[in-house]
């Protein structure tokens, strides 16, 4: 079945392939990452290498088996673009991965609610269940991510009337016990807008155009459009 997958349906199959890295005015450039019967670049087979092999530290489970859609973003505002797999659900969340100077890099995020600004090598989690909610900004350096602002309420104890529960509210490791609503402590809203602006704000899930992991796994070739050949053939991917 991995084999017989049309590529066509997503428009992805191509005689020519653009090799053009760069994004201009934040508009969506072409990247080839598979001609001639494999992956085009290092980093590309670095990424299929890294969801063929890994496990989530966090249950165990294969990445492969988890993960069944993916695309590409430029995070950091190097000319090698990230690989988003992405949310397959909540207890996953995002899986984002770099690949910096021969090694590839991740970055999980909490559930789904993933906001990222192009190029800024800014990335923000904002969600949370179970009594505990959290608004997180992550940067990625030169393969390296790096938490830089943590802003967290725990339940303490829940009452029936509206607006009265007890929570923890932590910043940057720093707790107080307030009472209201969660993630109602505002105090630190200004922090974060001057770390993760509002402008340029992209939801990772929403607005990237999502292609099947299927097609990452070993040994995986298309099926080609009527008149090109295999080695005609060429797989490329829109990047913001």
């Amino acid at each position: 079945m991995k084999q017989s997958i049309i590529l066509a349906l997503f428009a992805l199959i191509m005689v020519s392939c653009g090799s053009n890295t760069s994004t201009i005015d934040n508009q969506p450039t072409e990247i080839c990452v598979w001609e001639n019967g494999q992956w085009a670049t290092d980093w590309m087979e670095a990424y299929v290498d890294y969801f063929e092999n890994a496990v989530l530290e966090y249950n165990g489970a294969k990445v492969k088996d988890v993960f069944l859609q993916w695309t590409l973003a430029f995070v950091d505002d190097d000319n090698i673009p990230e690989m988003v797999l992405l949310c397959s659900g909540e207890a996953y969340g995002n899986l984002v991965l770099s690949y910096y100077a021969g090694k590839v890099s991740e970055w999980t995020s909490w559930r789904c609610n993933t906001d990222y600004i192009p190029r800024s090598g800014l990335i923000c989690n904002q969600d949370g269940s179970m009594g505990e909610y959290w608004d997180k900004v992550t940067r990625l350096k030169k393969g390296q991510f790096t938490e830089i602002y943590n802003h967290t309420d725990m339940l303490y104890q829940g009452h029936d009337t509206v607006g009265t529960n007890e929570f923890y509210c932590i910043f940057n490791g720093e707790k107080t016990l307030r009472v209201g609503d969660e993630m109602d402590c505002h105090q630190y809203d200004s922090k974060k807008n001057d770390l993760f602006p509002s402008a340029g704000r992209v939801n990772i899930n929403a607005s990237l155009n999502a292609l099947p992991t299927a097609i990452l796994h070993k040994d995986w070739q298309p099926s080609p459009s009527d008149n090109v050949s295999l080695s005609e053939s060429r797989l490329t991917v829109s990047v913001l």
